[in-house]
């Protein structure tokens, strides 16, 4: 979707009670992604482009938190959507729709441009992996911000995790030619997480979540799945989905967030551990969506276990070669 001036209606009489809406003039609601939140593009009577997010009232402090980790992000000067407001609303999020309730809400900047995912393939090579290496840096600034003392150990929350999904993907009746092999893989890499510390994570770093701006430079527009965890979780969207747009992007990426901090302890080995829980974790995610998802999923799966040959090694062929 091209993120420079779409259609749109008037400002709905719901956001009229939002302190920020005073000189609002449109509003255009964006029907695009996997978030549940509602997201728009707010044109003012300055002829400025804002993004409103609104979500269910129950997650204040979830969406809280996850604001303050915009704040932070673009406080290190991270091209990202800049934050201007939080609050929550008594009234409802949309009149005479079912189920309209109290919301919160973010406003930010609007970040003005085309979805890198649809521009980067058409790229020169040299083009795309300079873009990559900047979208590497900035990660490892990212994941240089403090976490709460209180933050769950990576090792802890992935086993968890590990257990719920596995007893889903065991019911969900889409099984992989490979789950005992790559559940063998995984259970031998686990142990990388023991004394990992709990990092900041973006949560979902890959091109559909960035913009290809008009003087050619990248910005980050999502920080919906933004948490704490491994850091190295970050990249498993590298594999999934980067790698499969433009793979001088995510060689870049790579690079430039190696050689941008300290070299890590087990780095590949984690982020092969978190490729091949993905492989797992993708199906439970698609059932729910149906086709043609399933089949997409599958198929990514597929890839990730040859890419990683079978997990027999630690780094993606395609990053070796």
């Amino acid at each position: 979707m091209n993120h420079a001036n779409p259609s749109a209606d008037p400002i709905p009489v719901w956001m009229t009670q939002l302190p920020e809406s005073g000189n609002w003039v449109s509003a255009k609601l964006i029907d695009k992604g996997w978030s549940a939140d509602r997201k728009y593009r707010i044109q003012t009577r300055s002829d400025e482009a804002l993004l409103l997010r609104t979500s269910d009232a129950g997650l204040l402090q979830s969406k809280r938190a996850e604001f303050e980790r915009v704040r932070q992000a673009a406080a290190l000067g991270i091209p990202c959507s800049q934050p201007i407001a939080f609050g929550q609303c008594t009234g409802t999020r949309e009149e005479g729709q079912p189920g309209g309730a109290p919301f919160v809400y973010s406003l930010l900047s609007w970040i003005e441009g085309d979805d890198a995912q649809d521009r980067l393939p058409d790229l020169p090579e040299h083009e795309a992996y300079r873009l990559g290496r900047q979208a590497g840096e900035w990660l490892r600034q990212m994941h240089s911000l403090d976490v709460p003392a209180s933050a769950e150990l990576p090792a802890i929350s992935a086993r968890r995790e590990l257990a719920r999904k596995r007893e889903a993907y065991q019911r969900c009746g889409y099984p992989l030619r490979f789950d005992t092999e790559l559940e063998q893989r995984i259970e031998a890499l686990l142990p990388l997480l023991d004394g990992v510390p709990a990092g900041f994570r973006q949560g979902d770093y890959h091109p559909g979540n960035m913009i290809l701006k008009p003087d050619g430079q990248l910005g980050i527009i999502d920080f919906n799945r933004s948490t704490t965890g491994d850091s190295c979780r970050d990249f498993n969207r590298l594999v999934t989905f980067t790698s499969r747009i433009s793979l001088p992007f995510a060689r870049g990426q790579l690079d430039g967030y190696l050689e941008a901090g300290p070299k890590e302890a087990n780095f590949f080995g984690r982020m092969a551990l978190y490729c091949a829980m993905e492989c797992w974790f993708a199906i439970v995610w698609a059932i729910p969506f149906g086709e043609p998802e399933i089949t997409d999923t599958l198929r990514r799966s597929e890839q990730i276990w040859l890419d990683y040959d079978g997990f027999e090694r630690r780094k993606p062929v395609w990053y070796e070669a």
